[in-house]
């Protein structure tokens, strides 16, 4: 899991600290690894330090969690620590520290480096996940099967991890909204796969479902609760237009086509066919004649210049703005 927080004090304390989120002691605290000092002070006063470095770059913190499978070999203080080096060292971290926790670490790293450079974080999870496969072979680890980030037949089936945000209200109020969410999308799919009955047995429940179009043609899924809308990104890629398309839902293709189909221009209408004519908005004709006053105003101030200009020069001479009368049966000039 990674995350970017926004302040190096917060985190460095929760990771040094006796407890988890939730208030449960924790057995083992050891920072196994670091560049950037093993007490809180120090190493807070050095992030800082190495944020003057790029002090337009604001998200250059980064939080991550590994933890290998419970049924694979205990590791050592010492591979928990060569696992963090190289995990830092295949997304370009030189200032990192490696905290143990138990039967997993914590990385707290900033992308910036000593030069003023920073670690790229374009497509950071897959690169992340592809390093963790290496990782995994370099330990002799037991093999994680991977994400849809790298398994494409697994996006159908992907959930997003819950953020800390949302483990923190779960063990608060005991629920979330997404898992609520999520789950009455898959009741609702599993019992009527058709979306016109979908969408009812969703708002039974307070769920507004809408599929709109994106500005590259493609259509997607909003689901909205208690005021927030949320997609795929929010929900997992389990629950974008497409896998949920996969999983057996059936578009209404009537309402599905009168909602995003591209309007007919208006030369390939039938102007025969008063069904068929383009409908106007109530402001057409308002806009018509504004625009014909915005024309008719150009005109009359043109004429007023070409007058202007007639009476500063005398004796009067031919405008060159305008071309008096031309005989309709002598040809132009063409030179």
């Amino acid at each position: 899991m990674i995350s970017r927080p926004q302040r190096a004090g917060s985190t460095v304390r929760y990771l040094l600290g006796p407890v988890d989120h939730a208030g449960n002691p924790r057995e083992i605290v050891s920072v196994v690894a670091s560049t950037i000092g093993r007490e809180p002070d120090m190493a807070v006063k050095f992030l800082n330090h190495v944020a003057k470095l790029r002090p337009r770059l604001k998200s250059h913190l980064y939080h991550v969690s590994i933890s290998g499978p419970q049924t694979d070999r205990e590791l050592s203080p010492k591979d928990w620590a060569g696992i963090g080096r190289m995990w830092c060292a295949g997304m370009g971290i030189e200032n990192y520290m490696i905290v143990l926790h138990d039967a997993h670490i914590h990385i707290l790293g900033s992308r910036i480096r000593f030069d003023g450079t920073a670690a790229s974080d374009r497509n950071d999870y897959r690169r992340s996940e592809l390093l963790l496969r290496k990782i995994e072979a370099e330990f002799n680890l037991e093999r994680t099967p991977s994400s849809h980030l790298v398994d494409r037949s697994r996006r159908s089936s992907h959930r997003r991890a819950r953020s800390l945000k949302e483990l923190h209200a779960v063990e608060k109020d005991g629920h979330s909204h997404k898992d609520f969410i999520r789950a009455a999308i898959d009741e609702a799919l599993a019992s009527v796969p058709d979306e016109t009955r979908m969408r009812a047995a969703l708002a039974e429940v307070g769920i507004d479902m809408t599929i709109e179009l994106a500005a590259d043609g493609t259509d997607y899924v909003l689901f909205g609760y208690h005021g927030h809308r949320h997609g795929r990104r929010s929900l997992g890629q389990g629950y974008s237009l497409t896998s949920l398309i996969e999983k057996g839902l059936q578009l209404s293709g009537h309402q599905t086509a009168t909602a995003h189909q591209i309007p007919t221009p208006p030369w390939a209408l039938d102007v025969a066919a008063e069904a068929d004519q383009p409908r106007r908005s109530g402001k057409h004709d308002e806009a018509i004649r504004r625009l014909r006053g915005v024309g008719q105003t150009a005109r009359e101030a043109i004429e007023r210049y070409r007058i202007l200009k007639r009476t500063k020069n005398a004796p009067p001479g031919p405008d060159s703005h305008d071309p008096g009368q031309v005989p309709d049966d002598e040809p132009p000039d063409v030179t």
